[in-house]
């Protein structure tokens, strides 16, 4: 099944990864535009390496949620029958 197929089936699930991905996108550009240097000093508040390393789990649950979003338009999800029909 293609993807607009999957959505046709499927409408909230795909709405819902859209969402995700949407608001984690939204979410990492905040975080990227509030991250101070990522040079060594005041540690305090809201630094740079605490804003990487968020960068990196939101870059991380972005990319799962890209895969499980191509998973929907995968052209045969079941499994091949057994015994297999001649």
């Amino acid at each position: 099944m293609g993807l607009r197929t999957a959505i046709g089936h499927n409408p909230l699930v795909a709405f819902g990864l859209l969402f995700a991905a949407v608001w984690t996108g939204l979410i990492g550009f905040n975080v990227a535009g509030q991250m101070g240097g990522v040079t060594p000093g005041n540690w305090v508040g809201q630094h740079g390496f605490g804003g990487l390393m968020g960068l990196i789990v939101l870059l991380t649950f972005l990319a799962l949620i890209l895969v499980a979003l191509g998973e929907l338009g995968e052209p045969d999800p079941a499994p091949d029958e057994w015994p297999p029909e001649e």
